[in-house]
């Protein structure tokens, strides 16, 4: 009885093994015929048997990656895009060291230029494969698509602590960085928002900080002139000709004995006496003698950000920390002050590149002009346009405009080209 089962356990692995050597030999004709089918279908028009034909191969081979592109691509005919979304997705997340499913997928969203949607998905996929190249490069070639957003102002400040001023029939608002309306347009002057949530405007002839609501927090004494930002609970103004600091109720905290005054950030400004400049505190105290030439500050007035500024010294300038130490020994033409995050635009030869915050040379000198870093994009003009790169050098979005704003932390920015807009990167959408 023994020896007879033995038998029929042989007779039945041979068997097994007879199928599986058969079937190995058979599938590649089976497949052949599936697939010859298909192209016929599919040069005829017929989509939907050659789909048909395409499972029939995947039937022998399932983990065939071509054949199931073809077949996505099939669906698309048919006009079934979800299916064809779906198995590229699919086939990408499975078999993510070939790059061909993703790559096909990215191509037919560019193709219909949903940018937007290209974008989310490769950036939910970088974060299952954080290594793969694949994704990198289209994060890359992604990073600057953009939508232009509702618009209907004359013109755009600057991005600050996200807003920013608007324009509209000669008359000045505030909108959030999205360009929605946060003061309607009825000053003759604004600021954008500072850090502490208030807005330098003027009306009448008055010089007033409102805040988010539009309402009014503080009123500026007419003896005093050409105020600027409130932040760090300072602002600099002019009396009878020299500056001064006043304090968050408008009270004054120094004398007035400077030619010129910055603003206050990171607990510092720079004032100027005799026709030198020196680093001061929050209440005016010198932080270092009046030995600069010059302090480069931004459009605001601002000249210290990150802990660093930019001063002129026997004709060039160099970067410092708060206490007037230099970081490096590199020395530039000129410079624009660093933000709050990233590199700062220096100049020499007549070119701009980048710096960090040790004085190093990030980005080499190619740029006709240029503007710092904000939330990871910098402004460059090329060919007298302007656009964006990324701190990698890569260009983001092409030099096209003639003029445009620093990236906000929600990827807008306004651009003009003829006319103001305002557009998001996808990457932030």
């Amino acid at each position: 009885m023994k020896r007879n089962l033995i038998l029929v356990f042989c007779l039945l692995l041979g068997l097994a093994w007879y199928t599986a050597v058969s079937e190995a030999i058979n599938n590649p004709k089976e497949v052949e015929e599936h697939l010859a089918k298909a192209a016929e279908y599919e040069e005829k028009g017929i989509y939907v048997d050659a789909i048909t034909e395409y499972e029939g191969a995947l039937q022998y081979e399932p983990e065939n990656i071509e054949i199931s592109l073809k077949m996505a691509n099939a669906y698309l005919q048919t006009g079934s895009s979800k299916k064809f979304v779906s198995i590229c997705k699919s086939i990408a997340e499975r078999y993510p060291e070939d790059r061909s499913a993703l790559d096909c997928l990215m191509e037919y969203y560019e193709g219909k230029k949903d940018e937007a949607s290209a974008v989310k998905y490769v950036s939910q996929f970088k974060e299952m494969y954080p290594e793969h190249e694949g994704a990198q490069g289209w994060m890359i070639r992604l990073q600057g698509s953009y939508e232009e957003l509702y618009c209907r102002y004359e013109e755009f400040s600057e991005i600050y602590h996200n807003s920013m001023v608007v324009k509209q029939e000669g008359k000045y608002g505030l909108t959030d960085s999205l360009g929605e309306e946060l003061v309607s347009p009825e000053y003759d002057m604004a600021y954008p928002y500072s850090e502490d949530g208030l807005a330098l405007v003027q009306k009448d002839g008055k010089y007033l900080y409102i805040d988010e609501d539009g309402q009014t927090r503080l009123v500026v004494d007419e003896i005093y002139s050409n105020p600027g930002m409130m932040e760090s609970d300072r602002t600099a103004v002019s009396m009878n000709g020299m500056y001064g600091y006043l304090d968050e109720k408008l009270e004054p905290v120094t004398e007035f004995i400077w030619e010129e005054l910055t603003l206050i950030s990171d607990g510092m400004g720079a004032a100027k006496k005799d026709g030198k400049w020196a680093l001061v505190n929050k209440n005016g105290k010198e932080k270092t003698e009046y030995l600069y030439e010059d302090v480069i500050r931004d459009l605001y007035g601002f000249c210290s950000r990150q802990g660093r500024v930019f001063v002129k010294e026997q004709g060039t300038y160099r970067v410092v920390n708060k206490k007037g130490e230099a970081v490096s020994d590199l020395v530039f033409e000129n410079a624009r002050c660093f933000s709050d995050d990233g590199y700062a635009a220096v100049c020499n030869d007549g070119k701009w590149g980048f710096v960090n915050t040790d004085g190093e040379l990030m980005i080499d000198y190619q740029y006709e002009d240029a503007r710092s870093f904000h939330n990871g994009f910098a402004e460059v003009c090329m060919q007298g346009k302007w656009g964006y790169i990324d701190t990698q050098g890569n260009v983001a979005v092409d030099s096209v405009f003639e003029i445009v704003t620093a990236m906000s932390e929600k990827g807008t920015a306004a651009v003009k080209q003829e006319e103001w807009t305002l557009i998001q990167l996808n990457l932030f959408r």
